[in-house]
């Protein structure tokens, strides 16, 4: 949701709110147009607030042409410009700016960000490992050997602080270089630094396992924040036989899958990291996200296409969705798309037994049924009318009223 009528209008502001809300809302939607207003605030605007919020735009807006078709819209050279002006900015002023060095994704800015790690200001180091995460989890440095290997090296290297060293050990855990295990394993921190060694480690040992069950993909890479991902959301499952990825079209077998690498970052949203891994392109959280009804679309008076990776993809969800109106409901709309009808209606009924059954779930029954059992179906069609709220679907709803 937008918070001001005029994003960059809002940054000229003398009032500090709208300045902030300004910085906010160009985050969500901001162009590269904006990035000079955003680095005049976070060089010199007098509230620390609004400094680290306008960096935290730059780098969002930043995050949305770095891959693909999309970095075409900076060319190099005005990449290493904006290096250049960002690392103008005195980091202990704002911290921010290693997260926007991350995303201009330069030679330069990995040499900007390790400097940051070795600096004796604690909360600079730590906005430099923040930088370092942004840089090294983008699908861009997926494949980057040299990178790894300059990144690693940064654990053996003695000028760094305890704290830096364990930030350190935490990317690469994260973002999968399991070059650094040994380096790793064989480091001598103490306390929480101690802690974070021990996590690290834990989650590298964890991506030796062979993945299995249900991720999905919003369509955004690694760090990204855009409400419209160029690619379309994606979402892939295991089962005995290997994978299956649903592209937003259909379901495909995954001919020799093998993940470019495993990961346990945070998408963006989201309050704490959580597997993933990347291939095809596309990073891959666990789980179903919030993406399965923009993945496929559904009308449930007309069924879908059958196909066999439909049918053994259904039978690769039913063993690892939860028994909850949610889950239920999930497995509904994935059948009515895979053209399996009666799985659909026995997922929508399942629903509805359950406990918090989202509203819409007896309309989708009652479109199911509508041309069977019209005394079943305005049945459903009742309760939602009942239930549910014209503002969230006017046209269910009157149907809905129409029908009841």
């Amino acid at each position: 949701m937008i918070e001001t009528q005029d994003p960059a209008a809002a940054l000229t502001s003398s009032d500090i709110a709208s300045r902030a809300a300004g910085c906010r809302d160009l985050s969500k939607m901001g162009t590269v147009e904006h990035l000079d207003s955003l680095a005049a605030l976070a060089s010199g605007d007098k509230s620390p607030g609004v400094r680290l919020s306008a960096a935290a735009a730059a780098a969002d807006i930043l995050s949305r042409c770095r891959c693909d078709d999309t970095r075409d819209l900076l060319s190099d050279d005005q990449r290493d410009e904006f290096v250049g002006m960002f690392s103008r900015i005195d980091p202990s002023q704002n911290p921010g700016i290693f997260p926007i060095l991350a995303c201009l994704d330069r030679p330069k800015s990995v040499t900007m960000i390790c400097g940051g790690l070795r600096d004796p200001r604690a909360d600079v180091r730590l906005g430099a490992a923040v930088g370092l995460m942004r840089l090294c989890a983008s699908i861009r440095a997926a494949e980057d050997s040299e990178l790894e290997a300059r990144i690693t090296s940064l654990l053996a290297d003695p000028r760094h602080q305890p704290d830096a060293v364990a930030q350190v050990a935490r990317v690469c855990a994260a973002v999968g270089y399991s070059s650094a295990t040994d380096l790793i394993r064989y480091l001598q921190l103490s306390g929480t630094h101690a802690e974070t060694v021990m996590e690290a480690l834990g989650v590298l040992d964890g991506a030796e396992h062979p993945l299995q069950g249900v991720w999905f993909s919003d369509g955004n890479d690694a760090g990204e924040t855009n409400p419209t991902p160029s690619k379309a959301p994606g979402l892939m499952v295991f089962d005995a036989r290997g994978a299956l990825l649903h592209n937003g079209k259909n379901w495909a077998v995954v001919t020799r899958f093998k993940a470019t690498r495993r990961m346990f970052i945070r998408r963006v949203g989201e309050p704490e990291a959580g597997p993933a891994f990347q291939a095809q392109g596309r990073t891959f959280y666990a789980g179903f996200g919030d993406i399965v009804t923009s993945l496929v679309s559904v009308d449930w008076s007309v069924p879908g296409r059958e196909t066999k990776a439909s049918m053994r993809a259904l039978e690769a969800l039913g063993a690892v969705l939860d028994d909850t109106a949610a889950g239920h409901r999930t497995m509904a709309w994935l059948a009515m798309a895979a053209g399996q009808v009666e799985v659909a209606r026995a997922a929508l009924e399942s629903a509805i037994a359950a406990k918090s059954t989202p509203v819409d779930c007896w309309l989708s029954l009652g479109d199911l049924l509508w041309a069977t059992d019209k005394k079943a179906a305005s049945a459903h069609y009742a309760t939602y009318a009942k239930k549910g709220k014209k503002k969230d679907n006017p046209d269910g709803m009157e149907r809905a009223k129409e029908r009841a």
